[in-house]
């Protein structure tokens, strides 16, 4: 079977232009950067603190669970060499080229977006020096290697990318937050260059999602502080420029995560919401003339945690969204199907006494995937979950360090699936990317 490489160069060679698949997904927002190994615990302070969010759930969007490692013991599966063969049903065996890290310190890819097989663009951040600034990072595939493309890290400290989304091969989308501004930057083909963008809030305004449906029409979504508090930010880019849209804001806080927007008229976003009852999910539907809240379903039973990271359609009948919940006993992965008249939970697997779903990709009503992390006793490990048309099911997955965890994931086809990540294996952490084929 060819491996990616050769497939680009044959559609290269053919004179294929790039084609977007629809969708590409590739959302990461669930921020648990350290966990009380006590099940259903809440959060301690993360290591990129922002203040003022007044929620169980942070939702910057970083390293899943790095720092509860008590000594982490060795993962058990590592990642097959070469490439092989797989179906849509069957892909099971995940390899790839590694990445560049750059940082000597932190390398944490975030977001990724498959144009086609010869384009996939995937962001983050990283660290060169110990307390050090946190820099942007871009990199991209052209079919036989990753490269890191030069990005701009406005902030003389914090610079994070947590989203991308393109329609071509000149027209791509990144967001995030630098300092504590809003933060988004455009290839337009040959650089990536930072694009004006709202920050209403004073303390933080953080993107987390962005999808874009043509060169005049995208969303990003995330949060902003209000008070001691925090409230949808949903930006929206009109061909000239991206202009702060109303958004419903229940409850004390509520944030978005992650956004799919299926047409000018269709585009679902999901995140999360406080209030005096508790946690609860959060999902905003456009129209095409304004957001509105949408009845979500939550899990029974008491919840000190939850949250929707990410979203993902094919479809007005098909849409995904996963997750993170967390009871007094476990955390669980939390999914939930928009079948195109209700939002109802899809039962998944949580093979840890710790099961987080970071983002989401789709292709067909008979194929999605979910990637994300899990904790067995103290070892950190990968998840990646298949969506067969009747049942979510996990497949092997890669863990190539002590540490080892999937933030995001997009796909081109049935058959040709990416996942970024990072990993640590006892020196800086290093970039994680993933493909199935």
């Amino acid at each position: 079977m060819t491996g990616p490489e050769h497939v680009c160069d044959s559609l290269l060679s053919g004179g294929g232009g790039i084609a977007r698949t629809f969708p590409v997904e590739y959302l990461i927002t669930f921020f648990r950067p350290t966990v009380d190994l006590t099940p259903g615990a809440g959060d301690t302070e993360p290591k990129h603190p922002k203040g003022g969010v007044g929620m169980s759930v942070q939702w910057r969007p970083r390293h899943i669970l790095r720092a509860f490692a008590a000594p982490l013991v060795t993962a058990a599966l590592a990642g097959a060499p070469g490439a092989a063969a797989a179906s849509a049903a069957n892909c099971q065996i995940w390899t790839g080229v590694p990445p560049p890290s750059p940082g000597g310190v932190e390398n944490v890819l975030e977001g990724v977006a498959a144009l086609s097989p010869c384009n996939v663009w995937t962001v983050g951040n990283y660290t060169d020096v110990v307390d050090g600034p946190v820099l942007s990072l871009a990199e991209h595939w052209n079919g036989t290697a990753w490269k890191v493309v030069p990005t701009p890290s406005p902030d003389t400290d914090r610079n994070f990318l947590s989203g991308v989304s393109g329609t071509s091969a000149s027209d791509v989308w990144a967001v995030g937050e630098t300092g504590s501004n809003s933060f988004i930057m455009h290839w337009a083909g040959t650089k990536w260059t930072q694009a004006a963008s709202p920050s209403p809030g004073s303390d933080f305004n953080d993107l987390s999602g962005v999808d874009a449906v043509s060169a005049t029409d995208a969303w990003a979504v995330g949060q902003f502080s209000v008070g001691t508090g925090a409230m949808p930010l949903v930006l929206h880019w009109d061909g000239a420029q991206w202009v702060q849209a109303a958004a419903p804001a229940p409850g004390s806080s509520s944030v978005l995560a992650g956004v799919a927007a299926i047409s000018a008229s269709n585009a679902w976003a999901v995140g999360s919401l406080s209030a005096s009852s508790g946690p609860k999910t959060l999902i905003e539907h456009w129209n095409g003339t304004k957001w509105a809240r949408v009845a979500s379903p939550n899990p029974a039973g008491p919840v000190s945690e939850i949250g929707l990271n990410a979203v993902a359609a094919t479809s007005a009948s098909n849409v995904w969204a996963v997750g993170t919940y967390a009871t007094a006993t476990k955390d669980k992965t939390l999914v939930e199907h928009w079948n195109g008249h209700t939002w109802k939970l899809v039962p998944s697997p949580n093979p840890g006494a710790f099961s987080f779903l970071n983002s989401v990709a789709a292709t067909s009503a008979s194929n999605a995937w979910a990637v994300g992390t899990q904790i067995i006793g103290t070892s950190e490990k990968t998840i990646i979950l298949h969506w067969n048309g009747s049942t979510w099911k996990q497949i092997p997955s890669p863990n190539p360090g002590q540490t080892s965890e999937l933030a995001g994931v997009a796909a081109t086809s049935a058959t040709s699936v990416w996942a970024v990540g990072d990993y640590k294996d006892g020196g800086p952490s290093q970039a994680l990317a993933t493909h199935c084929c």
